[in-house]
């Protein structure tokens, strides 16, 4: 039944396709991250079968109505467990349980227990152990349910679990269950780390040699989860075509004598297969409603569909058959022309050229074609109508992709092109009866095919596809996601500088990936509807559904890496140290506890143990990013977390001062190459394009992705389930008050933040006004390479953006320098202010009328004395309006300084949304204090102008005599 070209979903970077084209070579591979995503696309009708071990699928079809494994191994496994080779004494005491448990019926029950016919694995059962002998190590992988996995209480349980209790309480031992990677099951065995590891693990000769193996004690294999037989599911009540189960009773039109006639027949018995001679005849036959459906190449179809704008696709790709030369079986020598020349323009380039041209970019245009007929001609049969790109008429000459590979050939073998356009049906039939030499006419590879002719090496793999009338098919009604790979056009948000940015864009080219710097604006953004779906870690996903129970999780199968400490590439002491830190907590079981506290538990809940301080110490600076737990949070006015208690412990145990800097997660490589960090830690995946700039220390955790969608738009929740509660402003209003501001004491934030806003705000103002004042008077010197220098600054500092500034003066000009980032912060936006006041300065003197010094001077006034007491004050009435609402700009400008690890008011509130995700309310907060900001310094420089302007201060003054 999974004969015949079918799609087979299958779990990327295992062996299983491997098995699937041993044993279905015509088979068409679909590639998925997880099984369940595997089981999942059979389940939807876009998969024929998944592949995997058979206990795995049975468990997964057990959980999932509509999936069922079939009976058929397509290869035979055992399953035992590993010991060293030096362990006789455990090997016997592993068979030894082996057989008692089958004697006494235990082991049917554990068969019972993890692999019911319906429904999830029973609970693992209470075992007593004496630990009278000690304790067994037994290592595993619990990610292999039900054979070893992590059940709903945080436990590893599963078959090969139970079974190593049982060998533990035969030898009188406890039982220690360390999970691990699966690869690193056999060298953890090899080096002792473990006394004996299990988890699904397949019994093979090269595995034997290293390591001594039970008894097989599970039969198992690669097997394959094929869809019930239920109610179809592209039955439509208006009669239109939705999917390819819809053709099983239609019209289905081919090209005589082609593979699609084969496959039709084969697989929809029940459908009327009408073949035709050449493509015009079918493609008429399409239009003039004689057929309901017809196969076509699917490189084919723009140029179909260009020039028939009424036809449109049921069913993209079917199956994929590769294509290849037509050459009779007695001449062998030809066959081996064709191949050799075939790798000749495969290794200089033409061949990709040529696929680019007619394939990729559409161009229908023949180039000029080497010819030759020193050795006479070769007669090659085609299809002069079987279209762009293959082969065509244009112009009354022959083109395409085609006729372009076989005058290539014939001129490489000394022979003149000489095409004889034949009906498809009749290619075999003219070559084997010498007819013609050769056929390339898209011939598909076929076993049948096989034992009548010889075939050259593929030179194209082509794709059918299933085209109808566009007013024949049902219109999409659903747009709900399902699996992964229906985010391929999707919108996706990830986090500035993470992994997931390369990961999505290289998997899927077609979907819009957009950056955000926080956690907190992307789920504003999936909120807003602005995204489709987003990129967390999954303990972090799992946190944020607390709060926004209108999310859920489309998969949590996406992506699994390693994390690690990143260390400058010069400090490789400081990560030795680093690594020898985490070996000595992993032996003392410090690790474990931190691990248990932060991932296995509620991380909301975790307490952060005591750590010593150490002041007296050598200075650690750690540069952190604050995005969220488990990694770091900020708490009741400290920052908590996994991540900040591993570092905080390595500085007791290193005797470090440790000082934390807050950044966004972006720049945090960039202030580490600058040596303004000594290492950086927030959940850091290790990459190879991170590894080129930084040194990473030994892997700590892995973590793991999961996509996040709006819940009305994944498959997996029904509507009914979808359900938002409303409450009052109030009530809104209170919880969010609480929540952001008095909850864990975050209303700290918002104070520091006001005050470093503040500090920077002021003291970038004072520099800037007088820095300012001295490029104005320089601009208005008389010497022209003065005023040159302060024309040249004020156009290059207006000229760049302040957030580029900030990052060159920060990470750049003061790169060697141990300087305090609010410092750099308040020069340069010093630096900035100064360009644009300078020429606001320059602007109201200028304005003057030059008869006034000219008196001044007159009635005894020098000229400092002139412009103090007649200039300066008209001057500064005229400026100070404009000079005010540069002043507010440089207020809210100063919003960019997370950048450069400063804490500010904006900082702030993108930390308190990072914890609460709450949309709007920190923004609001931030919003309200800036505006209160700006209102303070409208009122104060108002007084300023009265003082200076006469007129206003002798008003202002009769004002306050009356009153």
């Amino acid at each position: 039944m999974l004969e015949g070209g079918k799609t087979f979903a299958v779990p990327t970077g295992t062996a299983a396709d491997k098995f699937v084209l041993k044993r279905f070579p015509d088979a068409q591979l679909k590639y998925f991250n997880s099984v369940l995503d595997c089981a999942i696309a059979v389940k939807e009708g876009k998969a024929d079968a998944a592949i995997y071990d058979k206990p795995v699928l049975q468990n997964i079809a057990a959980k999932n109505e509509g999936i069922t494994v079939l009976s058929e191994l397509l290869v035979d496994d055992k399953y035992g467990f590993a010991v060293k080779l030096e362990s006789n004494d455990l090997k016997a005491a592993m068979d030894g349980t082996l057989a008692e448990l089958k004697s006494n019926g235990i082991y049917d029950d554990m068969q019972k227990r993890w692999f019911p016919a319906k429904g999830n694995p029973a609970a693992m059962p209470g075992l007593e152990l004496t630990g009278s002998n000690g304790v067994l190590k037994f290592g595993t992988a619990a990610v292999t349910e039900p054979m070893s996995f992590i059940d709903g209480n945080q436990k590893i349980v599963g078959f090969d679990v139970e079974f190593a209790t049982y060998v533990a309480r035969k030898l009188g031992k406890n039982i220690e269950v360390i999970d691990m990677e699966f690869g690193a099951l056999l060298p953890a065995l090899i080096s002792g780390k473990v006394d004996m590891v299990g988890a699904g693990l397949s019994i093979t000769e090269e595995r034997a040699k290293k390591v001594l193996f039970s008894e097989s004690y599970y039969p198992s294999g690669i097997a394959a989860a094929v869809r019930s037989k239920t109610k179809p599911a592209n039955v439509t009540a208006t009669g239109k075509l939705r999917g390819i189960d819809d053709i099983k009773d239609k019209r289905i039109g081919v090209l005589l004598g082609s593979i699609h006639g084969v496959y039709a027949t084969k697989n929809y018995p029940q459908a009327k297969i009408l073949e035709f001679q050449n493509v015009s005849d079918k493609l008429m036959a399409l239009k003039t409603e004689k057929i309901d459906v017809t196969f076509f190449d699917q490189t084919a179809l723009k140029e179909v569909f260009k020039n028939n704008k009424e036809l449109d696709v049921l069913a993209k790709n079917i199956f994929t058959v590769p294509i290849a030369a037509g050459i009779n079986k007695q001449n062998d020598q030809l066959r081996n022309q064709f191949n050799a020349f075939l790798k000749e323009i495969k290794s200089n380039g033409i061949y990709n050229e040529m696929v680019n041209r007619w394939m990729a970019d559409g161009v229908p245009v023949m180039p000029v074609m080497p010819k030759s007929n020193v050795n006479g001609e070769l007669k090659v049969g085609i299809v002069s109508d079987i279209g762009m790109p293959f082969s065509f008429m244009k112009e009354g000459n022959l083109a395409g992709f085609d006729i372009e590979l076989s005058t290539r050939f014939a001129a490489s073998i000394g022979k003149e092109f000489v095409p004889v356009d034949l009906q498809f049906g009749s290619m075999l039939a003219s070559l084997l009866t010498n007819k013609i030499d050769l056929i390339t006419c898209s011939l598909m590879i076929t076993e049948e095919r096989k034992k009548q002719i010889n075939f050259s090496d593929p030179y194209y793999e082509s794709g059918v596809s299933v085209i109808a009338l566009k007013k024949n098919l049902e219109p999409e009604t659903t747009t709900k996601m399902a699996l992964l790979d229906d985010l391929a056009d999707k919108r996706i948000g990830v986090l500035a500088g993470t992994v997931h940015d390369a990961f999505m864009s290289k998997k899927y080219p077609g979907a819009k990936i957009l950056l955000y710097p926080n956690t907190a604006d992307m789920v504003l953004a999936l909120s807003a509807e602005k995204l489709d779906a987003v990129m967390f870690d999954l303990t972090k996903a799992n946190l944020l559904l607390r709060s926004h129970p209108e999310l859920g999780i489309l998969t949590d199968q996406v992506l699994s890496m390693p994390l690690g400490v990143g260390f400058n590439k010069k400090r490789s002491l400081l990560r030795d140290e680093f690594n020898l830190y985490m070996k000595s907590i992993r032996a003392d079981g410090t690790y474990n506890e931190m691990y248990k506290r932060w991932f296995t538990g509620d991380p909301e809940k975790a307490v952060m143990p005591p750590v010593k301080s150490v002041p007296n110490g050598k200075k650690l600076v750690v540069g952190i990013s604050v995005d969220d737990l488990p990694y770091i949070a900020y708490k009741n006015g400290e920052y908590v977390g996994f991540d900040i208690e591993m570092v905080r412990l390595f500085a007791e145990r290193g005797n470090y001062n440790l000082e934390f800097t807050s950044m966004e997660f972006s720049s945090l490589i960039a202030a580490l190459a600058a040596e303004k960090v000594d290492l950086i830690t927030d959940g850091m995946a290790i990459s190879e394009e991170r590894a080129k700039q930084i040194d990473f220390s030994d892997s700590y955790v892995d973590f793991h992705t999961a996509v996040v969608a709006a819940k009305k738009n994944l498959a997996k929740y029904s509507e009914s389930k979808v359900k938002n509660v409303e409450l009052s402003f109030l009530a809104r209003f209170s919880d969010s008050f609480y929540s952001n501001l008095v909850l864990e004491k975050r209303y700290l934030l918002i104070f520091e933040g006001l005050k470093a806003t503040l500090l920077i705000s002021l003291f970038a103002a004072l520099v800037g006004t007088i820095l300012g004042g001295l490029v104005c008077f320089m601009r208005m010197s008389k010497r022209k390479m003065v005023s040159a220098a302060a024309g040249l600054y004020i156009s290059l500092l207006r000229g760049t953006p302040v957030l580029v500034l900030l990052m060159i003066i920060y990470y750049v000009v003061f790169a060697s320098v141990n300087i305090n980032p609010m410092f750099v912060a308040m020069f340069a936006f010093g630096l900035n202010f100064a360009a644009y006041v300078s020429e606001m300065f320059r602007t109201s003197i200028e304005s003057i009328d030059k008869g006034q010094q000219e008196a001044g001077i007159a009635g005894g006034f020098t000229k400092i004395q002139t412009f103090i007491y007649i200039i300066m004050p008209q001057a500064l009435r005229q400026v100070l309006p404009v000079y005010k609402g540069e002043f507010i700009s440089l207020v809210k400008m100063t919003s960019i300084v997370g950048y450069i690890a400063v804490q500010d008011l904006t900082k702030a509130s993108d930390i308190i949304r990072s914890r609460t995700f709450d949309a709007f309310f920190p923004l609001l907060v931030a919003a309200v204090f800036y505006l209160i900001i700006s209102w303070l310094l409208t009122w104060a420089l108002g007084y300023v102008e009265v003082s200076v302007d006469p007129k206003r201060n002798r008003i202002q003054k009769a004002v306050e005599v009356k009153q």
